[in-house]
């Protein structure tokens, strides 16, 4: 099977109610809240070490039966600066938290070394059926 790295639209960052681990490498986050700045319209969106999903993309990736993820959620919120960026009102989807629990190169989700994110082809296909118009595919 192929498998890939992507690296999603960088919407945004942590924000100050996330709860994280910096002691280890890559950190642990274990309450996330992603504070979007300028979104480009992506249904995966990143800040290292994170990854956000929304739930209709959420939805296609559980009725798809995939391996190595879990989803929980999130606090995701538009910061002060987003609505002047986007020239207007943001109608903001509702988002979940795409932990990764599998292998790379094994499992359909997985994390590389340095916590980036790879996935098999099947969820990459799957990804597809979304919007990922501002994120980088490389295979590997």
């Amino acid at each position: 099977m192929s498998y890939y790295l992507l690296e999603p639209e960088v919407a945004g960052e942590l924000g100050e109610d996330t709860v994280m681990d910096t002691d280890v490498h890559p950190p642990v986050v274990t309450r996330l809240q992603y504070v979007i700045q300028d979104w480009l319209g992506d249904e995966i969106l990143e800040s290292t070490p994170c990854f956000v999903v929304t739930e209709h993309l959420a939805g296609l990736i559980g009725a798809a039966g995939l391996s190595g993820y879990r989803l929980a959620d999130a606090e995701v919120i538009l910061g002060e600066d987003a609505e002047e960026l986007a020239g207007g009102p943001v109608d903001l989807p509702k988002w979940q938290w795409l932990q990764l629990t599998g292998t790379a190169e094994s499992d359909d989700f997985g994390a590389s070394r340095n916590g980036s994110l790879v996935v098999s082809q099947r969820a990459l296909d799957v990804l597809r059926q979304g919007t990922l118009a501002n994120c980088d595919v490389e295979p590997l």
